[in-house]
């Protein structure tokens, strides 16, 4: 722990009021339901756009397919969505670097972050099979959970609505996949 903090939490009094209350324990859903609302209205106004992820990751795909020769600028998928020959000029790529450097700092100043190594071969299936499908999904739905469920639902879009009871249908026959599958 670095002495600023640990300083910090010498200070029963600042650290039980404020510190202990923020971090150390889990907040509400109501409240976390209310600051995703307040920061994607926040993202809305700040980049003129919707709240989204996997868009970002798609170009940075293509460019990554660029780079070792694949002529993937000229593909269909960009008369819907924007092309970028530099992503990082994105605004999206920015975002998605703040949610990582963000949970990042959040776990950090809980105290548990911890890197766990891959069980088994089963394990290690599961989770590639599991990217791949999420990935997949995502571009086939125009989009993640985040751009097609959170940022619709609150815009009042209803493809938002619509996409909520798929989801859950979704999430509930894939969770009795897996336990079936790790039982």
């Amino acid at each position: 722990m670095s002495g600023r903090l640990q300083s910090l939490k010498d200070d029963k009094t600042f650290y039980q009021l404020v510190i202990s209350q923020a971090i150390d324990r889990p907040w509400p859903y109501w409240f976390g339901g209310i600051l995703l609302a307040l920061f994607n209205l926040l993202y809305v106004i700040i980049t003129g756009h919707y709240w989204g992820i996997s868009n970002n990751l798609a170009r940075w795909g293509a460019w990554v397919l660029e780079k070792v020769g694949v002529n993937s600028s000229q593909w269909i998928v960009w008369t819907y969505y924007d092309y970028y020959t530099e992503p990082w000029l994105d605004k999206q790529t920015w975002s998605n670097l703040g949610i990582i450097i963000g949970a990042l700092i959040a776990i950090l100043l809980t105290q548990n972050f911890k890197l766990k190594g891959i069980k088994d071969k089963k394990q290690f299936i599961m989770v590639l099979v599991g990217g791949w499908l999420m990935g997949y999904g995502s571009r086939i739905a125009i989009g993640c959970n985040i751009g097609g469920l959170y940022s619709s639902i609150s815009s009042l879009a209803l493809n938002g609505w619509i996409y909520l009871p798929f989801a859950i249908t979704g999430v509930y026959f894939g969770n009795k996949i897996i336990m079936k599958l790790l039982l």
